[in-house]
């Protein structure tokens, strides 16, 4: 991956945790550092090109929350599209979504991977937010 989940994490998290107090983001963020991370890997198969279903991936993150700006792929023969959508209870936890494209037979291979921080309380946001993406990205 070309970036940091867990930086991610901490900072959505952050913003979520100042929204509510001032100055509650660095609290928040530090403390979201420690928190245990729920991660889910679906895969997915489709039946169009890798560039389709990259902006389909695009398309439906952006309709769920907020697509990332990943500065290309670095050369990688996968494309990655990834975002930061609302999941676990209430869409309260922010998650990061990662869709991984790569060209199969059929069409294209998907990874949809899904990772939000849990705490005491297991939400299974991670898990929540890659099936919600690839039931969305499946209903063509």
């Amino acid at each position: 991956m070309t970036f940091d989940e867990d930086e991610l994490l901490s900072s959505a998290l952050g913003d979520v945790g100042g929204r509510v107090s001032p100055g509650g983001r660095r609290g928040a963020e530090k403390g979201a550092r420690r928190l245990r991370k729920d991660v889910f890997e679906v895969e997915l198969v489709v039946s169009m090109p890798p560039q389709a279903a990259a902006d389909k991936a695009e398309q439906v993150l952006s309709e769920h929350g907020s697509v990332l700006d990943l500065d290309g792929n670095g050369g990688d023969r996968d494309r990655q599209v990834a975002g930061i959508v609302g999941s676990g209870v209430g869409n309260l936890n922010p998650a990061v979504v990662t869709v991984t494209i790569r060209a199969a037979a059929e069409g294209s291979r998907l990874v949809i991977r899904g990772a939000a921080k849990e705490g005491l309380i297991k939400q299974r946001a991670g898990e929540k937010a890659a099936k919600r993406i690839a039931a969305a990205i499946a209903s063509e």
